[in-house]
């Protein structure tokens, strides 16, 4: 009887993890598809969303749209089969997932690393910037990391040292350390090295651009203070007209070659502090793509060069679950969800695109059900 009651509970409990398990990735694909179909909507029908910048965005969307359609579903079915590998699915369908998941899991990486070499030539050369970063080579680079991802992602196929990459036994899983080794490598350590490279590029120029505007305001009012002392000391003091004929309110702006020499920094301080803006909620995306993927690529890889670290009495059992669902069940499936939320509260334009997309479609439904009650007939309103 003791032992009854002790399976039952047992089972009870894997019954309450499967269903919770389930029910957070079912979650977590809807908002997948639902909040980047948003940001390919708003690209498309807001033309002052349509720059370079914005298509390695929808680029990195359809990566992370991709896994909420197509990988997903995979990793639903297998939970619910109490993570066994659904027989009706077979070989082909584990391959398949394998190889999607591979895909969309380097192209957003390499669509950030792209976006990165975007933010650096924006903050770097804003003055530039447009003429250098052209539709046309922004999709080269779409195109490129696609190609780089789809490349990585077939590489599952081939037999490593002569056995099976992708393994169908209880779960759908890949045993070849030598394509592990190189997909960690090609396709996160590597592209992760170059992130941070970028963005502290971007980083240093940021600081010293904000060394250098508070340099130029001190500088600005020791020459209004300097032009008020000799003003009052000439006697000439609530006069606007110095005795060169120039206005004196300052160095800056009482010489015309002053004033003509610092309208270039001007414009480029004014561009830079622009390019800073969107620059800052890029760089929110990249630190949470690091804190979801960086605790689970160690883990991958540290599981096949030693396994017995994850079997020693040391670590608790409870300390292994916890680790194994918060670095490897929850966080990296979360992130195709997370960027279109960071878009949401840290991007002025997408929050107002999302907003107005949503209500356009919102006032559409709203048309054609008023005007199947009237009429009987249907009217389409299309997002302009």
């Amino acid at each position: 009887m003791v032992g009854n009651g002790t399976n039952t509970t047992t089972a009870s409990k894997d019954q309450a993890g499967i269903i919770a398990s389930a029910t957070f990735n079912v979650i977590v694909m809807l908002l997948t598809i639902v909040g980047n179909i948003l940001v390919g909507f708003s690209v498309y029908y807001f033309p002052r969303l349509r720059r370079p910048t914005n298509y390695l965005i929808v680029s990195l969307a359809v990566s992370d749209l991709l896994v909420g359609l197509l990988s997903l579903p995979f990793r639903i079915s297998q939970t619910v089969n109490g993570e066994a590998w659904p027989g009706d699915l077979g070989k082909a369908g584990c391959q398949f997932w394998i190889w999607i998941d591979m895909i969309c899991s380097g192209a957003s990486i390499l669509n950030l690393v792209a976006i990165s070499f975007d933010r650096l030539l924006a903050v770097k050369w804003p003055l530039t910037y447009q003429e250098n970063m052209t539709a046309r080579r922004a999709f080269l680079m779409i195109s490129f990391v696609w190609v780089y991802a789809l490349i990585v992602g077939s590489l599952s196929f081939v037999k490593w040292g002569g056995n099976e990459t992708i393994i169908v036994g209880d779960q759908c899983s890949i045993q070849a350390k030598v394509y592990i080794t190189i997909v960690a490598i090609a396709c996160f350590f590597f592209p992760l090295v170059i992130l941070v490279i970028n963005y502290g590029l971007v980083l240093k120029i940021a600081i010293g651009h904000a060394l250098q505007m508070q340099k130029d305001k001190e500088n600005i009012a020791m020459n209004f203070l300097s032009d008020a002392d000799n003003d009052e000391t000439s006697g000439t003091a609530g006069s606007p007209v110095s005795s060169t004929g120039r206005i004196s309110l300052g160095k800056t702006s009482c010489d015309p070659l002053t004033a003509d020499s610092q309208k270039p920094r001007k414009a480029s301080s004014l561009q830079t502090m622009k390019q800073l803006k969107a620059t800052k909620t890029l760089a929110i995306v990249v630190g949470v793509f690091i804190i979801s993927w960086l605790p689970f690529f160690v883990i991958f890889l540290a599981f096949q060069y030693c396994v017995l670290c994850f079997k020693t009495a040391d670590i608790p059992e409870w300390l292994k679950t916890a680790i194994l669902i918060v670095f490897v069940n929850v966080l990296p499936v979360s992130n195709s969800a997370a960027n279109p939320i960071i878009y949401t509260c840290f991007n002025n334009e997408f929050r107002t695109a999302f907003w107005r997309v949503l209500s356009r479609l919102s006032g559409r439904r709203n048309s054609k059900k008023r005007a199947n009650n009237t009429n009987g007939t249907s009217e389409t309103t299309y997002l302009t």
